[in-house]
């Protein structure tokens, strides 16, 4: 009920297969995901388990919103996907334009030990890449991914897969600052490169403050009853 196959939100999604060029936002603040492009997005799908999906064909499809303006040093962010490609870096969700952007993090797939990777940098001069990254799941791969950020808190970027065990960065220095005014780009790289080759059940970003690991788990359990990946 919150897709629709164009930009505009003129044609609702009413079955698989359809694009989808529109997705509103959730969380009532308007930064709906939409694609311009007819050709670059998305298609709804729905799997063997009756689970829908959008399907990223790995070459031109993305989804990307208005500019976020966190305002914060914090973020949680939670997805449900399933990898089919072990032999390139693919974007499943990234703010900023590349890897060396100030205030910025990023969601990604990367050949390299078949990992799962999330990386935040704080916005003042001199801040490092944080990356922590979920090793050895090669492709085909079901998941359920879990990364949290705190910059001003000292504490290393996280990550875990399917309600496992956090793997952290060993960064001890992050620079400080916030997360700063980017759009979200969905599925690829500032829209030029790194396309995600996959599906994307579910996605939650928040830009807020630490969660307690109670609720970090009823998420988990919330995105896996989405995409069914333990």
């Amino acid at each position: 009920s919150t897709m629709f196959q164009d930009a505009e939100g003129t044609t609702p999604v009413t079955a698989v297969e359809q694009p989808v060029g529109r997705i509103l936002d959730k969380s009532g603040l308007g930064f709906h995901a939409t694609q311009v492009t007819a050709t670059s997005r998305p298609v709804l799908r729905q799997d063997g388990s009756g689970k829908h999906y959008l399907y990223f064909d790995g070459v031109d499809d993305f989804l990307v919103t208005p500019t976020i303006t966190p305002g914060i040093d914090k973020v949680q962010v939670f997805a449900g996907v399933r990898r089919l490609n072990s032999s390139t870096t693919e974007i499943i969700a990234e703010t900023g334009i590349s890897y060396t952007s100030f205030g910025a993090f990023y969601f990604v797939t990367e050949p390299l030990n078949n990992r799962y990777g999330y990386a935040g940098r704080g916005s003042r001069s001199g801040a490092t890449n944080d990356q922590a990254n979920a090793n050895f799941f090669p492709a085909p791969d079901t998941a359920v991914l879990t990364a949290t950020q705190d910059i001003n808190g000292m504490v290393p970027a996280r990550i875990r897969r399917n309600a496992g065990t956090w793997a952290n960065s060993i960064n001890t220095t992050f620079g400080g600052g916030n997360f700063l005014a980017y759009p979200l780009y969905i599925g690829r790289r500032a829209g030029t490169s790194f396309p995600f080759n996959g599906h994307l059940y579910s996605l939650v970003l928040r830009f807020g403050s630490n969660l307690p690991i109670e609720t970090i788990e009823q998420a988990e359990a919330w995105i896996n009853s989405k995409t069914g990946a333990y």
